[in-house]
């Protein structure tokens, strides 16, 4: 390999020849600069080589190395300053220096292809596909029959036929939980849910009087005899239920027990609302509640901000033949005046053209980055699935999750306490960590090595460091 001439830089022994079938070369390009940080051969404000000389050495085109750079900036690696070339992120730059807010569900920024690119393009080609005066409509629901019609192919793997079912759209999943509780609860009603379940269904519910109770579980869900049994002894007609990487447990509900579930509803002639925002991002997710109920009572809600762009805020509902759709619509007009019709027909063009399908696949595999990198740092008590968003970490017994929330807030590192996710006070002592926070793979790790270093601490008085 040519030798590279850089007074800056420190000896260059950290690159190395890229290999053949080992993925794109400008990953493997970042990858050689992450690991070269990390084992210390490259310390913050060393120069990295000049494009032109990298390329050079390492056998491949301009373009590699410039795509390879500008993911490296994207991650934190390196910074570029014109005319003087690119450095090793400096400690004011680099992961750590800022607050960390791992608290929120969102998908992690693509590592293949900038996502900027894939707004611009699609913006683009949408103006050219409609006119602005239709994009700067507002919603009323008639202009989103194109849509969707993109969203029946996008729903079509995983509900099949019933995807061309009732389907409305949503300006995201949580404006659709309160015009769906609104519409088949009245003030008072009891709805069911898991034990720890989505603080906004929670909001929602309790912002409209509801009572909530939770339906006892196992490692697999929620049991057909405890729903029957919380039935019976509430009269609950409704229950909302996130079965595929349940938040905030990760649990994913096996397809028998699906079965097992839906004949119970079925039996008890329940409402089922069944919240799918993160079952896109699994490839082998087992198929939704709705196709084990027939759709008969069922709502289903897809949303496209936790597996595409937060952003867009854009979810499909669909809805029970046997449902009020109409009243559904109206409490959705009524709370928001619909959604938008630019972010709407952005989701459309990116479903038509296949650049969802290709930004999911970016994600999935950054999302598999980041757990693997969780894994490594973490207990192995912390429950997670290798494409999710967020990781479950039940806590020692010298910490309680307020405690453990608090004194991660004080070091710039924001995680949600099991509190959030209860539907009464003290059910788990644990913390949900949410990987796609983390502006890069160096900054989670910085993250997460420092909540790693946490748990082994004890702040109880007298105690002794654990080791």
């Amino acid at each position: 390999m040519p030798e590279l001439d850089s007074k800056a830089s420190r000896p260059l022994a950290w690159i190395r020849p890229l290999v053949a079938g080992a993925g794109p070369r400008y990953l493997q390009i970042v990858d050689l600069i992450a690991d070269a940080i990390r084992q210390d051969k490259l310390a913050p404000g060393d120069q990295v080589p000049p494009q032109r000389s990298l390329a050079a050495a390492l056998g491949v085109d301009l373009t590699t190395v410039t795509r390879a750079y500008t993911e490296a900036r994207n991650r934190g690696l390196i910074e570029s300053f014109g005319g003087r070339g690119s450095f090793v992120a400096t400690p004011s730059n680099a992961a750590g220096a800022a607050r960390i807010d791992l608290s929120m569900n969102v998908p992690p920024q693509p590592s293949g292809r900038s996502l900027g690119d894939f707004v611009r393009t699609g913006v683009d080609e949408l103006f050219l596909r409609q006119s602005s005066e239709r994009l700067s409509a507002y919603d009323t629901g008639g202009l989103n029959s194109s849509a969707i019609q993109a969203g029946r192919a996008w729903l079509g793997p995983a509900l099949g036929d019933l995807a061309h079912g009732k389907l409305v759209m949503s300006a995201g999943t949580q404006a659709a939980i309160f015009a769906i509780l609104l519409s088949v609860t009245r003030r008072g009603d009891t709805v069911l849910c898991e034990p720890l379940t989505y603080p906004g269904f929670l909001l929602a519910a309790r912002k409209l009087d509801l009572r909530v109770v939770a339906v006892q579980t196992d490692d697999e869900g929620i049991m057909p005899d405890a729903l029957e049994s919380a039935q019976r002894s509430t009269g609950a007609g409704i229950v909302y239920l996130n079965p595929t990487l349940h938040n905030p447990t990760t649990r994913t509900m096996p397809a028998g027990r699906r079965e097992d579930i839906a004949a119970m509803l079925r039996k008890l002639k329940m409402t089922l609302i069944e919240d799918d925002p993160y079952g896109f991002l699994l490839n082998d997710a087992p198929p939704p509640l709705a196709t084990f109920t027939g759709g008969e009572r069922t709502y289903y809600m897809a949303s496209l901000s936790k597996c595409l762009w937060p952003s867009l805020r854009t979810a499909f509902v669909l809805m029970p033949e046997d449902g009020d759709g109409a009243a559904v619509q109206e409490n959705l007009r009524a709370s928001g005046m619909g959604g938008s019709p630019l972010l709407f027909g952005l989701s459309e063009q990116w479903i038509r053209t296949g650049m969802a399908r290709q930004l999911l696949v970016e994600i999935q595999r950054e999302a598999r980055a980041r757990q693997t990198l969780a894994r490594s740092l973490l207990p192995k008590s912390a429950s997670a699935h290798p494409s999710g968003l967020h990781i479950w970490l039940p806590l020692p017994p010298q910490w309680n999750s307020q405690l453990f929330v608090d004194t991660l807030e004080q070091r710039g590192i924001i995680v949600a306490g099991s509190d959030a996710f209860g539907t009464e006070p003290d059910l788990g002592n644990a913390v949900r960590i949410s990987v796609g926070g983390a502006a890069s793979q160096p900054q989670l790790r910085n993250a997460l090595q420092q909540i790693s270093h946490l748990l082994q601490e004890d702040r109880r008085r007298g105690a002794r460091p654990i080791v």
